[in-house]
C-alpha cells in the first residue's frame, strides 16, 4: 500500500463523544481515494463526459482518535471492472501504528448530463492491493441488500419519531439553492444519506455526534459507530424533496444495528441506503457496556427487523 495523504487531528474535528467524528474519517478517505483515482492516469476523452462518484462504501471504525493524533492514510487499488473501481483505504495513527479506520469503496463513472452510470474505462497499468483480514465485514456485508421495501411501505411501518436522539423514524428535507451545483443536481461533496441531520446540526448550532445520554445510574452513555455501508442509486434534483426514513433491524447485547433509507418523495425512487452498526460505549470508562435498561427500551420500541 502506498501513503496517500497525512494529517493531524484538529480541535474542532472532535465529536460529543470526545473523540475524532466519523465525517473527518471519511474526508481522509475520500482524498486518498482521488489521489489513487489520478494515479490511473483515465483517457481525458472517456472523463470528459462525465465525473466520478462513490457509489458503495464500506467502513470499520477499529480505534478512536483524539486531539492532535498524527494519522497517515494508505491504500492501493483493489480491481477495475465496468461497474467501476474498487479500492482499499485505511488510516492509521502513525505514532502507535494502530489501524484507526478502514474503508472498501467503489468508486463509478457517471454520466454528466443524466447522473447515470457509464462503463468504467480501461486505465493503465496497477499493482492490485489485497483487503487485510482486520479490515473486512465483521457484522455487515457486502453482497446486495434489500431494496425492494417502497417509500408506501415505510411510510406505513415508520412512526414519526425523533425522540431521545435515538435517530428512529422519518423526516423530510427539500433540496435548496444552495444544495445543488450549476446543472441544479445535489452537490457531490455533501452527503445525501446525513443532509437533513447535517442541516439540523447546522440550524441549531448543535454539536457534531451520536447524543450523549445520563442513566439513571448517574453513567454517560453513547454509541459509537463500528461499521457502516453506504450505498448510492441516484441523485436528487433542485426542490425535489427527500423523504428519510430510519430504524433498526436488530439489537444485540452491546449494539445495534440501523438503517436510513432516502427515496425521491414524488416520483418514489430508492436514492440511497445507509447501514451502521452501533456500539453502547460508558463514555467515562471509555468501554463497551451491555446497554442500560431505559436505552433498550426505547430501541426495542420502534425496532423493525422485517425490513432487513
Amino acid at each position: 500500500m502506498q501513503l496517500l495523504h497525512e494529517s493531524t487531528v484538529q480541535d474542532e474535528e472532535i465529536d460529543s463523544l470526545g473523540h475524532m467524528n466519523v465525517r473527518y474519517y471519511m474526508a481522509r478517505m475520500e482524498q486518498a481515494n482521488r489521489t489513487l483515482i489520478d494515479s490511473l492516469d483515465m483517457p481525458a476523452e472517456t472523463m470528459a463526459a462525465g465525473f466520478l462518484r462513490r457509489v458503495d462504501t464500506y467502513t470499520r471504525f477499529r480505534r478512536e482518535q483524539f486531539a492532535g493524533a498524527p494519522l497517515h492514510t494508505v491504500g492501493g487499488v483493489l480491481a477495475l471492472a465496468e461497474g467501476g473501481m474498487q479500492s482499499y483505504v485505511e488510516v492509521r495513527n502513525a505514532d502507535s501504528q494502530d489501524v484507526a479506520a478502514t474503508f472498501i469503496v467503489t468508486t463509478a463513472l457517471i454520466e454528466q448530463a443524466s447522473r447515470r452510470p457509464l462503463p468504467f474505462p480501461a486505465a493503465g497499468t496497477f499493482t492490485p492491493t489485497e483487503v487485510p483480514a482486520y479490515a473486512k465485514p465483521r457484522s455487515l456485508t457486502l453482497g446486495p441488500v434489500n431494496t425492494a421495501v417502497t417509500l408506501d411501505q415505510l411510510d406505513a411501518t415508520i412512526p414519526a419519531v425523533e425522540g431521545g436522539g435515538m435517530m428512529s423514524g422519518k423526516r423530510n428535507t427539500t433540496i435548496e439553492d444552495d444544495d445543488v451545483d450549476a446543472e441544479g443536481w445535489l452537490k457531490e461533496e455533501l452527503e445525501l444519506m446525513f443532509l437533513p441531520f447535517a442541516k439540523l446540526a447546522q440550524q441549531e448550532d448543535s454539536p457534531q455526534g451520536p447524543p450523549v445520554f445520563q442513566t439513571g445510574d448517574g453513567r454517560r452513555v453513547g454509541w459509537a459507530i463500528m461499521e457502516t455501508r453506504n450505498l448510492l442509486y441516484g441523485q436528487p434534483r433542485l426542490n425535489d424533496e427527500i423523504a428519510y426514513f430510519s430504524a433498526d433491524l436488530r439489537l444485540e447485547e452491546k449494539s445495534r444495528l440501523s438503517r436510513r433509507w432516502a427515496f425521491n418523495a414524488n416520483s418514489g425512487q430508492l436514492l440511497g441506503i445507509s447501514d451502521s452498526v452501533g456500539l453502547c460505549i460508558d463514555l467515562d470508562a471509555r468501554r463497551a457496556i451491555t446497554w442500560p435498561a431505559e436505552l433498550r427500551a426505547q430501541i426495542e420500541r420502534y425496532q423493525q427487523p422485517q425490513l432487513a
